[in-house]
């Protein structure tokens, strides 16, 4: 097989099926340009219907016309079409059309019970399909396995490819496109790169800790599949995880196979985690051999695409609140999610990076530190993948629907709380990694007196409780920063000032009062309208009181009882801070307010009533998160990180105290 006028020609043995059916599809591309190799599927019923898709010319308003590829190449890996010559570029990736190489692989997508004949899972063996989940799509479903001719055929061909154009990197369409599922996750990707020696997405690997044989499905009892045993020590990398199996792709090769796919136990399978991390010249952690973590981009509204990090001050360490890596994966990749982070890692240590430590990535949200803003701008966010706070019932404790394991589950009283509550723990994998992470960032960035390690509560503390009431911050501060507490300035607050509610970072306005009339009645059926932070804006339907009938304005959130979901809006709100997803949203509910509470009259932003504080003698103590010349905002540091808004007027540096 060669390239001869970039058409490919095959040799004289004609094993292979070979032909050129033009298609009309087609865009200039520059002699010579870096390329990158993409990968699709049809999910068609056949390379006929392939072909015809793509010899449709452009209908107007049809979007699914117009489009070609470079090869279609056939399950049984001799049906090999060029639609495409090699100077030219085909129709397939938006804006890698110009500067790419497209690979359709003939393949039906995730199999159904009912439909079409070649996408039903009846017409497969047990042991000729996976059950899992796309990188984009966190929905477990049934994707068969690639034949390995295809496979094999695929190879050469992409060697051929790389031998003769400037190809630097070979991505699945998935991986470029964060609403796409192709080639999905039966294709071994990883291995393909390992294979083609592409090293700019040459990942840190795992290991297999005992022999093993891989299945189809993440029970136990699930069908074997057809291939040999795994032994210990070879490398694998994992693509999903699910209860205590995880799914994994056999980089090296076994038994003269090396497409293996499949489930094992999660505990046969080890994360490195005896290896340091460094942070490299394009901002990626990787090891000293220059192997990188697994490098998934987020949806492009996640993180500024103009600024950078000029100075880096804060790491800011999150918790998901997940089940399962691929479920945040997901999320960060999703349009309307609006947020992501630089780091993920997983219970067994598995790291993803979604952003070089220089990008700005939409992890914090509205932020204060130290009279620091927008932490965003000047943070790195680190998102480990937990549960968080759970709900005990009879048959144990649960995060939604999913089961948490007894013996990962801790009892602990959160730091602004009084109760108990149960959380899930923090493997020891995973704070192993964070540690390593951390001791690289600040090798990288300036040590610890020039970065400031913080929890996502910690500069939020009105939304948010991660890393939660088992993270443990005083113990990771010691090892790698030399100290157990974060520093910042003591100030005291005059006895006589009040502080007025942090509501999304609005400045207070102290002539803001509740309606006159009493409260609204408890039982008062409400349509809210728009939802902010805590708040909600309501049109009263009906009420004891006549006085608020018909009437809209703001209730605490907390107080409603409602029915119906979010109403789909993709219309920016100015209210909405950049990480905090869901804050401000379009909703149509209704419902009955469940507590007689306060009706504040309707504003452009929510109320910011003054705070019940409680009663202390002499000067408080507090820390300033944002000093203003009219108001500061501050946190009573005696009594549970109490936040609100005071007159500066009112705030003074606590004297030194002096020396003997």
């Amino acid at each position: 097989m060669n390239i001869v006028d970039n058409k490919f020609v095959t040799g004289p043995s004609g094993t292979l099926n070979f032909r050129f059916e033009p298609s009309p599809n087609t865009r200039p591309q520059a002699p010579g340009i870096e390329r990158t190799l993409i990968l699709h599927t049809t999910e068609g019923p056949s390379v006929e219907a392939a072909i015809g898709f793509f010899l449709i010319k452009p209908i107007k308003g049809n979007d699914r016309s117009g489009l070609s590829i470079h090869l279609v190449v056939g399950r049984d890996g001799k049906d090999i079409v060029q639609m495409v010559s090699f100077d030219r570029g085909a129709v397939h990736a938006a804006e890698y059309n110009s500067k790419s190489i497209g690979i359709e692989i003939d393949y039906p997508g995730d199999l159904r019970e009912s439909g079409s004949k070649y996408k039903l899972r009846s017409e497969y063996p047990e042991d000729g399909y996976i059950y899992a989940s796309a990188l984009n799509d966190p929905s477990f479903r049934y994707w068969p396995l690639f034949p390995r001719e295809q496979l094999d055929a695929l190879l050469e061909i992409a060697k051929t490819l790389l031998g003769t154009y400037n190809i630097t990197d070979v991505a699945g369409h998935e991986e470029l496109a964060s609403y796409k599922k192709d080639p999905g996750p039966a294709f071994p990707i990883v291995q393909f790169r390992e294979l083609l020696g592409v090293r700019g997405r040459s990942i840190v690997l795992q290991v297999i800790t005992r022999a093993v044989h891989v299945r189809n499905h993440f029970h136990k009892d699930a069908p074997e599949l057809t291939a040999p045993e795994i032994p210990a020590g070879t490398q694998v990398t994992v693509i999903n995880e699910a209860s205590d199996a995880c799914l994994i792709s056999v980089v090296d090769t076994v038994d003269g196979n090396p497409w293996i796919v499949g489930w094992v136990d999660k505990d046969a399978v080890q994360i490195k985690t005896d290896q340091e991390f460094i942070v490299n010249e394009e901002q990626f952690l990787a090891t000293p051999a220059g192997r990188r973590f697994e490098k998934i981009d987020p949806h492009p509204n996640g993180f500024d695409q103009k600024k950078r990090i000029a100075q880096h001050k804060y790491i800011i360490i999150h918790f998901t609140p997940g089940t399962r890596v691929e479920s945040t994966i997901a999320h960060f990749r999703n349009e309307s999610s609006v947020v992501s982070a630089h780091l993920l890692i997983g219970r067994d240590g598995r790291v993803i990076q979604f952003l070089p430590f220089d990008r700005i990535a939409f992890h914090a949200g509205k932020s204060w530190w130290e009279s620091d803003t927008d932490l965003n701008r000047m943070s790195i966010g680190i998102e480990l993948d937990n549960a968080g706070s759970l709900t005990e019932t009879p048959n144990g404790w649960f995060r939604k629907k999913i089961r948490i394991p007894d013996d990962h589950v801790q009892r602990a009283t959160y730091w602004r709380e009084s109760k108990e509550r149960g959380w899930e723990t923090f493997p020891e994998a995973q704070i192993d990694v964070l540690e390593k992470i951390l001791r690289a960032l600040l090798d990288k960035y300036g040590g610890p007196e020039a970065i400031e390690m913080l929890g996502h509560d910690d500069v939020n503390l009105a939304n948010r409780q991660d890393p939660g009431a088992v993270f443990p911050m005083p113990a990771m501060r010691e090892k790698v920063f030399g100290r157990r507490e974060a520093r910042f300035k003591v100030f005291t607050l005059d006895p006589s000032a009040s502080l007025f509610a942090n509501v999304e970072g609005n400045l207070p306005n102290p002539k803001t009062q509740p309606m006159e009339g009493g409260a609204l009645p408890a039982g008062s059926e409400v349509k809210r309208i728009r939802e902010a932070g805590n708040w909600s804006l309501v049109l009263v339907v009906k009420s004891k009181n006549e006085k608020f009938r018909k009437v809209t304005g703001w209730v605490r959130s907390n107080s409603l009882e409602l029915q119906g979901g979010v109403k789909g809006s993709k219309k920016k709100n100015r209210f909405r801070g950049k990480g905090d997803e869901d804050e401000t949203k379009k909703i149509e509910a209704r419902g009955l307010t469940k507590v007689p509470q306060d009706f504040y009259p309707k504003s452009i932003s929510p109320p910011t009533p003054k705070l019940r504080l409680p009663k202390f003698t002499g000067r408080p103590r507090i820390r300033v998160e944002q000093a203003g010349i009219t108001w500061s905002l501050v946190v009573l540091l005696d009594f549970k990180g109490i936040e609100g808004w005071a007159e500066s007027k009112f705030v003074t540096p606590r004297p030194e105290p002096k020396l003997p």
